[in-house]
């Protein structure tokens, strides 16, 4: 998902290029946006388990199955199954019930402080960028490519750590690269041109800074137990907008003093990178169930040292 959003960033740019009258291009833009938006809402099929489970849609539910089959080439004889409704009715805790579990056990409040202050720092430093590529280099339409195609490669390139280190390693090695970059942006040479290591540094770390966009979604939903991982979400979401309210003000930030601004986006990602390591690792190790389980692995030392034993289940981390 992330990556097509990258490629809308690419998007943009070249339209902007193309078009220079403001009206012309969100008018384009709007009607790219509506035209694609139509296609996944005209081809593809409802939820099977939507409109099994809240539609009681039998015929429905069929359809979209055969739709999948259809998709994946099988030759699988729906006709011959029996579709129903399976699923058992549990009660879920209420709202206030979840609040008080973050007082209640306090290793879920420490993450989520934790994970707040890691979506807000990429927020602030997405988009602090994001508003001041034109005042790092000498063409604003060539800088914001530059930064396109690298926002590309980010989304593409932390797929790898993600995948064979887990999330916790990956975040905070995104963080730390991100946050020496900006330190070496300091440093007044030119590579060729008007190109110089101010600008390359930047992009670099900025390419980091997205890849951590990227994987703290991951990360978060792993660590949240299923009745509570919307709210510590929406909870992170808030704190992201947080920042994303201010790093538009780090493009003043690039005017009065760019030494500056780098320290504190360094500081601020370094900060970042390093509370991450209170957090558990996730790789190999079963999605909590409730809160007291969050509790109970932190006491255990599940994804803090080496793998151990929790509920009868054996967790690699």
């Amino acid at each position: 998902v992330l990556f097509f959003w990258a490629v809308g960033y690419l998007m943009v740019t070249m339209t902007g290029y193309l078009i220079k009258d403001w009206h012309w291009l969100a008018s384009t833009a709007g009607f790219v946006a509506l035209t694609l938006s139509l296609i996944p809402l005209l081809l593809t099929p409802e939820s099977p388990r939507f409109l099994l489970v809240t539609k009681k849609n039998m015929e429905g539910a069929k359809a979209s199955l055969k739709w999948l089959i259809k998709l994946n080439k099988s030759d699988f004889d729906l006709d011959s199954v029996i579709l129903e409704d399976s699923v058992e009715k549990s009660e879920e805790p209420s709202f206030m019930e979840t609040m008080k579990d973050f007082w209640k056990y306090k290793e879920m409040l420490v993450q989520l402080v934790i994970q707040m202050w890691i979506w807000m720092v990429a927020a602030f430093i997405y988009y602090g960028f994001s508003y001041s590529w034109s005042s790092l280099g000498s063409d604003i339409y060539i800088s914001y490519l530059y930064a396109a195609i690298g926002e590309v490669i980010a989304y593409i390139g932390m797929v790898f750590p993600l995948e064979y280190w887990g999330r916790k390693p990956s975040t905070i090695l995104f963080y730390l690269v991100g946050s020496a970059s900006f330190l070496i942006a300091m440093m007044p040479y030119t590579i060729s041109g008007s190109f110089t290591v101010e600008q390359l540094s930047c992009l670099i770390g900025s390419m980091f800074v997205s890849a951590v966009f990227g994987s703290i979604y991951l990360y978060t939903m792993e660590l949240a137990p299923t009745s509570h991982r919307g709210k510590m979400l929406g909870y992170c979401s808030f704190s992201a907008r947080i920042g994303a309210f201010c790093g538009p003000q780090a493009s003043l930030m690039f005017g009065w003093s760019k030494t500056g601004t780098l320290i504190i986006f360094a500081v601020l990602a370094g900060l970042a990178g390093l509370a991450t390591f209170r957090l558990p690792v996730t790789k190999g190790v079963p999605t909590p169930n409730s809160a007291e389980e969050v509790q109970l692995r932190r006491s255990r030392g599940v994804g803090c040292e080496e793998p151990q034993t929790v509920m009868g289940n054996k967790a690699a981390v």
